[in-house]
């Protein structure tokens, strides 16, 4: 489960290109974690994409954005692809993650057994700890982003 001012549990998912990476390998940055239901559907193609066209903020600062979805590595990188994405798109085909994390649909879109990640935006800060948490219960309501980086520049201040 994640809660504000604690370290979430750590996981090791493969990236698009298969290589595995844990939270661990993120260390010393700011990290966004953007779960998302599935590639390649409507709201989370424009919630990656907004990620991608909106990187400046996350740069300047020194903030990582980490897409994670229960798509195996192979869609996940036809969909970084097709849609320019820069940052990793993690594969939690397993559901280990989201089930640890607490943030998932169980028979989602009414089909029995099929577990997907509820959209949700958790920021850790350097040193791993959850500073921010939005986990929607609507797989197509898009997070604040604004929001998202208004709680990142407090978090500059805050360290500055």
């Amino acid at each position: 489960m994640i809660e504000i001012g604690r370290k979430p549990a750590g996981f090791q998912l493969p990236d698009q290109d298969r290589v595995l990476r844990s939270l661990e390998d993120f260390s010393g940055k700011k990290i966004v974690l953007a779960f998302f239901p599935g590639a390649f559907t409507e709201v989370c193609t424009k919630e990656m994409c907004r990620f991608r066209d909106t990187s400046q903020p996350f740069i300047d600062f020194g903030a990582q954005v980490i897409g994670i979805s229960v798509n195996d590595p192979f869609s996940n990188k036809a969909f970084a692809e097709m849609n320019g994405l820069k940052f990793p798109i993690l594969s939690d085909y397993a559901r280990k993650t989201i089930r640890d994390y607490d943030i998932f649909h169980e028979d989602f879109a009414g089909l029995k057994d099929y577990m997907v990640a509820k959209r949700s935006v958790i920021i850790l800060d350097e040193n791993g700890f959850v500073r921010y948490k939005w986990i929607s219960q609507d797989p197509s309501k898009e997070p604040d982003y604004d929001e998202i980086i208004k709680q990142l520049s407090e978090l500059v201040v805050k360290h500055a």
